[in-house]
């Protein structure tokens, strides 16, 4: 099993830890380095007489080290982390010590227990009668009388807010969007904050996203006209819930803000048994809560799921799901009209799949059109959608950067029409390739272009209705590692 720097980037959440992980990475600090198909080690120089043991189990992966830092992956268990995926060849001991060997036999123990634990009956979820609430769980247990009232205001609070945000909707197109110009701060921000009064933070986040489409680009005002119109419909669908069907009414919950909780998710919803491989992780930040965002694609269903994680303080996420990673266990995604986001189960870390090897299953633009029709249809507030696309070669353009696919070639001529369809033939507009727009920065769009070598390639990305947003890619003709 090889490693990537990317790979091991993903399970140190920490900044200052992944900072002091990579001084630490260096040769010089380290030795009686060794590993195993499962495991890495080695003993770290530090302040006292004596090195720090640090050890890796890759099955998982778990990180263990001597000294005494509470936090894992410590500095030092990511100092080694690193270089095992930069200098693997450094890494030559093949004997573990006895250390490691004690801390690998009690992790076994314990996870032998665990398999033979017999599994939590889940809780039975109690569902509201009108599918307007999510109350589940413990909630189920409280007294009927008094959970429905407080159901009851509490609707008819996100009601009154809906509505409110419906005139103020009205009263924005009625005068017009170039008088958005003149509209302070203050006017977004305050019809926001009166949306999270009533408990629609999902509509809030709408709105405060609206004026930051103004004036970006020639098209602005069609965009954020379209956004608009979105929210729209999505007051006035939350406005009629009682009368959606059931799937319905849990999508259009969870978008005006309604949060499911993971346990009611999969107490309620059927799980979904797969070889699952991440094919993308992005991570961002904000202040000091770190948002990380994984698309799983199953090897035997074909379904796409987004893990979303979050991390405070640089604290671990729940998952160690690391790109590439391939993992055997259940996904329980989220309830519906489209469920993409997912709740992982007891995931078991099978490896890492060659960073060389494109996952199967892609397809071409076509398909990808009909798809997004079918999902926009269904669901008119889809903002983005996975999709594996081969075939493709990246290509500059006057407007940035394209996916540019050759054209299908011609429909053959029968042999008694030859005559007609060479005249046809003639006359037929000239097949040209069709451009997908990459929605990228420059600098992407040339990695992608030299990672492609000017031959078609497999790119993942999410699909916006407006171009592709890549997340990962792979090349048409493998290149093993060199190992």
């Amino acid at each position: 099993m090889t490693w990537t720097e990317e790979q091991a980037r993903a399970l140190i959440t920490d900044s200052g830890t992944l900072k002091r992980g990579q001084e630490l990475a260096a040769p010089a600090k380290w030795q009686n380095l060794g590993r195993t198909d499962t495991a890495a080690w080695g003993e770290c120089k530090g302040s006292g007489s004596k090195p720090y043991q640090t050890g890796i189990d890759l099955t998982e992966p778990a990180f263990k080290c001597s000294c005494p830092s509470r936090v894992f992956p410590c500095k030092h268990g990511a100092g080694l982390l690193l270089l095992l995926a930069r200098q693997p060849q450094l890494l030559s001991g093949p004997t573990p010590p006895a250390w490691l060997e004690e801390w690998l036999g009690k992790r076994q123990q314990t996870q032998e227990k665990k398999a033979t634990k017999p599994p939590k009956a889940p809780e039975v979820a109690e569902t509201d009668p009108s599918g307007s609430s999510f109350s589940a769980g413990k909630e189920a247990s409280l007294n009927d009388d008094a959970r429905q009232k407080r159901e009851a205001q509490r609707q008819a609070r996100m009601q009154r807010g809906a509505q409110e945000l419906e005139t103020w909707l009205v009263d924005l197109l009625r005068t017009g969007l170039a008088a958005t110009d003149q509209q302070p701060r203050s006017y977004w921000e305050t019809q926001a904050a009166r949306l999270v009064d009533n408990q629609l933070p999902g509509l809030a986040t709408i709105v405060r996203e609206l004026p930051t489409l103004r004036h970006q680009g020639a098209d602005w005002p069609a965009r954020l006209l379209a956004r608009l119109g979105e929210l729209y419909l999505l007051v006035r669908t939350f406005q009629r819930l009682p009368e959606l069907a059931a799937e319905a009414r849990q999508e259009v919950l969870q978008l005006v803000g309604v949060n499911l909780k993971k346990e009611e998710v999969q107490a309620t919803q059927p799980a979904v048994a797969d070889e699952w491989r991440v094919l993308a992780q992005t991570t961002t930040e904000e202040e000091r809560l770190t948002v990380r965002r994984s698309w799983l694609h199953g090897q035997h269903t074909g379904r796409f799921a987004l893990v979303v994680e979050f991390s405070f303080g640089g604290q671990p996420f729940a998952t160690p799901l690391v790109p590439s990673g391939r993992y055997t266990g259940e996904l329980t995604f989220y309830p519906g009209l489209l469920p993409l986001r997912a709740v992982p189960g007891i995931l078991t870390f099978r490896g890492t799949a060659p960073g060389y090897l494109a996952p199967a299953s892609g397809i071409g633009p076509g398909q990808l059109l009909d798809e997004h029709a079918t999902a926009l249809a269904r669901l008119p507030w889809l903002r983005e959608w996975p999709v594996l696309l081969s075939g493709g070669i990246p290509v500059p353009s006057a407007d940035g950067w394209v996916l540019r696919f050759p054209a299908s070639p011609a429909p053959t001529a029968l042999p008694n029409d030859a005559a007609t369809s060479a005249t046809e033939a003639i006359e037929a507009p000239t097949p040209t390739a069709l451009d997908l727009r990459l929605l990228c920065p420059d600098l992407t769009g040339w990695e992608l272009r030299a990672l492609s070598g000017g031959v078609p390639l497999t790119v993942f990305g999410e699909w916006t209705g407006q171009g592709l947003r890549p997340l990962a890619s792979w090349p048409a003709v493998a290149e093993p590692q060199i190992t």
